[in-house]
């Protein structure tokens, strides 16, 4: 009870940071947290594991923890860990008897998902198998849905009948109304509409949430499902125009107003933003977007003021770049 209180009393507080890592892993490379007003660095956290590979994969960061696995051994090998007390639980395999590295199973597609649970006070990861056979007519029966819960330590099977969802996303830990949220396709109807597809943490049932009419923002948008002042939302910006990167680029934003309330859809802002956004990585809590520009630096964006600037920190390959709060959650 104490440390939920501590972590409660911390985020009511605002002492949070924003959390950059490096997912090329170095033994020299740390966890780094920037300060979320300036943007400085604040302070390195030793990684507290030894990967099997040497590509970090950040499934989400959450009260406190962070949910990570690597790329040789992703969603087979996971690693839930408190960087601020150095502390880690490594959890293997979800289902025991499942053979992950057979010839069945190597093309599979594997999806998590990572989220705290606050009526039971559990973290929960979510992993969703579906089988590679695109053509199997069986394929929806035979996807797994597997979730983990750290109250229990331990693994459990959902039964799903009739799985139907394409996800769009290897890893989310977009949670909104006790559910983690995925973008998807309907595998059978509305193949070409995208949907997104939320898993509640709590009664462990999936359900559809229909996105707004966006196209009439234009064409050849991109799509990135986020999370702007609590709310379900979505951000759309248009394709890069390489050749003219650091020419204006219209973005637009909707939010969610009422969770799962598809009426409650809102266009909140429409900007031009420069250099052009090529991967977006986050909004802060100050409304800020960080994205990754052409160039593979990272550039914060002040939505208020519409104004740009980069930030110091290094860029180069995968990365994972999101807020954290600091937490004596032990594990």
């Amino acid at each position: 009870m104490f440390i939920k209180q501590h972590s409660e009393i911390r985020a009511s507080k605002g002492n949070g940071y924003l959390l950059y890592v490096q997912m090329n892993y170095d033994p020299r490379r740390a966890f780094t947290l920037l300060r979320e007003e300036t943007f400085e660095q604040a302070l390195e956290i030793d990684i507290p594991f030894q990967p099997v590979d040497m590509y970090l994969v950040v499934i989400g960061s959450c009260k406190g923890l962070l949910c990570v696995t690597d790329t040789e051994m992703f969603g087979s090998v996971i690693y839930l860990c408190n960087p601020y007390i150095r502390r880690c639980r490594v959890i293997n395999h979800p289902i025991p008897g499942d053979v992950e590295s057979s010839d069945d199973t190597r093309n599979d597609s594997v999806s998590l998902g990572f989220g705290y649970y606050d009526k039971t006070d559990d973290y929960k990861i979510v992993r969703i198998v579906v089988p590679g056979d695109e053509h199997d007519q069986e394929t929806a029966n035979r996807t797994n849905i597997e979730v983990y819960s750290s109250s229990t330590n331990s693994w459990k099977s959902v039964v799903v009948e009739g799985f139907s969802w394409s996800i769009c996303d290897v890893k989310s830990e977009l949670v909104v109304g006790d559910s983690v949220h995925w973008r998807a396709f309907h595998k059978y109807t509305n193949k070409d509409v995208l949907m997104i597809l939320a898993f509640h943490l709590g009664n462990e049932t999936f359900q559809q949430i229909r996105l707004p009419n966006y196209e009439v923002d234009g064409e050849d948008m991109m799509e990135c499902i986020t999370l702007y002042k609590g709310n379900l939302s979505l951000f759309l910006f248009h394709k890069v125009d390489r050749q003219h990167p650091w020419q204006g680029q219209y973005c637009y934003l909707w939010v969610m107003k009422e969770y799962g309330v598809y009426g409650s859809w809102t266009k909140t802002l429409t900007v031009t933003v420069a250099p052009a956004v090529l991967r977006p990585l986050g909004f802060t809590r100050n409304d800020e977007i960080v994205f990754e520009d052409c160039e593979q630096d990272l550039v914060v964006c002040h939505f208020g003021s519409i104004t740009a600037k980069a930030l110091r920190v290094e860029a180069t390959g995968l990365l994972y770049f999101g807020s954290y709060m600091d937490s004596l959650v032990l594990l």
